[in-house]
């Protein structure tokens, strides 16, 4: 599903590697699914971003994996405490890396 939502988007080329929970197994807020990913892309989790809409699973993902996290806040009701780092639009993203 995520992989047809992909291309139907035309971000496909713009991505050296794509994890998904079902390709790899894992769903979120497990971290092994961004290990995957960073295993994919030979880094570690401290050299990765992980980029998220859902703090309380997006970011737990990433604490449990040792990655940084960023909330890309799109306005909805978030359950617990707002993350630090946030963006509204992904344009702000260049300047948090």
């Amino acid at each position: 599903m995520q992989r047809s939502r992909l291309a139907a988007s035309g971000l496909v080329p713009f991505f050296e590697t794509i994890v998904t929970s079902q390709g790899c197994g894992y769903a979120k807020p497990d971290p092994r699914i961004l290990y995957v990913a960073l295993d994919a892309l030979a880094v570690t989790p401290r050299q990765a971003v992980y980029v998220g809409d859902d703090p309380a699973v997006d970011g737990a993902a990433a604490r449990a994996a040792g990655a940084a996290f960023i909330w890309m806040d799109r306005g909805h009701a978030v359950r617990g405490r707002r993350p630090r780092s946030r963006i509204a639009h992904l344009a702000e993203l260049a300047k948090r890396l």
